[in-house]
């Protein structure tokens, strides 16, 4: 493996935790508010008092970093968690979820290749141009959509290039998100819970899939690329 090669998720991960670092510096003195069972109380009634309003917003911060696929979705759904629980705010991210990538998916399907390739840097989109020629296209895309780190926002754009339906593209991604998607917002609820050992086991957990998934994103790659030549193989 060349230089940069090795140096790419090591920065990728510098990355990921400076931003997590940036995020938790800011929400501290609100999150230390949430330590006071008197302040929680306080916090949901306002919570309850900001009716659609708020909601639509989360909503919205939830279709724009699928959009511009460069923003990163955990904080965001993190919030989520902590505004309106684990189950609500699991909700409020995959109804954000299904419509951005409905979005994307059309606006790829119709734009076709040259969106993608304004877009993501040749190197990032030939890892993924095997997608094109897979017999068994939903089991890949399955596969690639539930490991952590895989970078799901390029593979909505990708996605819309490939033969796969809409209807079959956005059971699938939907579906396959819910996990990661549930252990943040998990993380949010606890935190509003007060329950600070529990938010900090999920974060961890949260954290080191992740970064797994960015350490061996390429192996991974290439098992999913080896998955679907096996079966077009047997189908054959």
């Amino acid at each position: 493996m060349k230089k940069n090669e090795y140096l790419k998720p090591v920065i990728e991960i510098i990355v990921f935790f400076a931003i997590t670092a940036i995020v938790t510096v800011a929400a501290y003195p609100y999150i230390k508010r949430l330590a006071d069972p008197a302040e929680r109380e306080k916090f949901a009634a306002w919570i309850s008092s900001s009716g659609a309003g708020g909601w639509f917003v989360i909503f919205g911060l939830e279709i724009l970093q699928i959009i511009a696929a460069f923003i990163p979705g955990g904080p965001v759904e993190i919030l989520s968690g902590v505004l309106y629980g684990g189950f609500g705010g699991l909700f409020t991210c995959l109804a954000g979820c299904i419509t951005a990538s409905f979005i994307v998916f059309t606006l790829s399907k119709k734009a076709g290749a040259p969106i993608v390739e304004k877009l993501f840097n040749r190197k990032e989109r030939e890892k993924f141009a095997f997608l094109s020629d897979s017999r068994k296209l939903e089991t890949v895309v399955f596969i690639l959509f539930l490991i952590p780190g895989m970078p799901k926002d390029m593979l909505t754009y990708i996605a819309g290039t490939t033969p796969i339906k809409v209807s079959h593209f956005m059971l699938i991604s939907t579906v396959a998100r819910i996990p990661a998607l549930a252990l943040s917002t998990f993380v949010g609820s606890t935190v509003r819970q007060g329950e600070w050992k529990t938010a900090a086991v999920i974060f961890a957990v949260t954290a080191v899939t992740g970064i797994l998934g960015i350490l061996y994103r390429d192996k991974l790659i290439n098992f999913s690329r080896t998955i679907g030549k096996k079966i077009k193989h047997q189908d054959s």
